[in-house]
């Protein structure tokens, strides 16, 4: 693979000697073997790692020859490179279409039932869906930097809209916090981070009605949420939307949710949500209480 990058280096490069210097080649190295370990090697699939293999050389060619190429040397090579490496990686997932939880050993299947004495839970982290988020935020903070000293105005909007992004994707992702969980206390509903752990909820099933799942479709993307349908009559949770102007704008977005659930509600954005194991959670801990799915 770093023979193929410096190839591709080279192609662009009047002296291919240069891009076989250890300033740019060092930083593919630990990405690569990262990549290998978290991504391919657990799945086997040696025709999707070809077809990564391929997105990761052409976008790598696109970003290095066309978007980065303002920016100094190695620096243009190395962004170039650990962004394509990145959507190299996105697309071997999507084609092998099987989940893995990045930085770990190859997770098992997650099972459908819970054992006795045994809750569910997930913790915030790092999704599929930041595997095209973080190199396309990346990609922004390079060309604002880039761009500081002839276009001022342009480039602080990309490095804000780039830099943010990473910053609150790394503090969500590293605080490892509990987003949800259902056990015999009753259901946890976080907040994501950086919003403090004191606006987590911890809900009794004996104020719980109903568990309320449901998906906001914006565009072509898709956002789970988990809701409860709580008794009337009790104060909001920590967390949820009080003012009558939020709760009005967020039903017109998902109208077809009641307003008290969708104000108690949490969206599965920087963690993931296996519904299967929710509602045998939900059975196993509160067989009274209804679990709702309104897609």
């Amino acid at each position: 693979m770093l023979g193929a990058v410096a190839g591709v280096g080279a192609a662009r490069s009047i002296d291919p000697g240069l891009w076989f210097r250890p300033a740019v080649l060092a930083s593919g190295g630990p990405l690569i073997v990262l990549w290998w370990q978290v991504v391919a090697r657990p799945r086997h699939r040696w025709w999707a790692l070809c077809a990564a293999l391929l997105v990761t050389m052409v976008v790598y060619l696109l970003l290095s020859r066309l978007i980065l190429v303002g920016l100094p040397f190695p620096w243009d090579g190395v962004v170039s490179f650990a962004v394509a490496g990145w959507l190299g990686a996105f697309a071997y997932v999507a084609v092998t279409r099987r989940s893995t939880a990045p930085l770990g050993r190859g997770a098992p299947a997650e099972r459908s039932e819970v054992a006795p004495g045994e809750g569910y839970e997930a913790r915030f982290g790092f999704t599929r869906r930041d595997l095209l988020l973080v190199p396309t935020s990346a990609v922004f903070l390079a060309v604002g930097v880039s761009m500081l000293r002839d276009e001022p105005v342009p480039a602080v909007a990309a490095v804000a809209l780039g830099g943010a992004f990473l910053i609150l994707r790394l503090i969500s992702a590293l605080s490892r916090r509990v987003a949800l969980r259902v056990d015999a206390a009753g259901v946890t509903l976080a907040l994501t981070p950086p919003w403090p752990s004191s606006r987590t909820a911890v809900v009794p099933w004996s104020d719980i009605e109903a568990v309320v799942l449901f998906t906001q479709h914006v565009g072509v993307a898709s956002i789970p949420y988990v809701g409860l349908q709580r008794r009337p009559g009790l104060p909001p949770l920590p967390g949820s939307a009080r003012s009558r102007f939020l709760r009005r704008m967020n039903h017109a977005v998902v109208p077809h949710v009641p307003p008290d659930v969708l104000a108690d509600s949490r969206q599965a954005t920087s963690w993931r949500l296996h519904r299967p194991r929710l509602k045998a959670a939900v059975r196993h801990f509160a067989p009274s209480v209804k679990i709702v799915d309104l897609d």
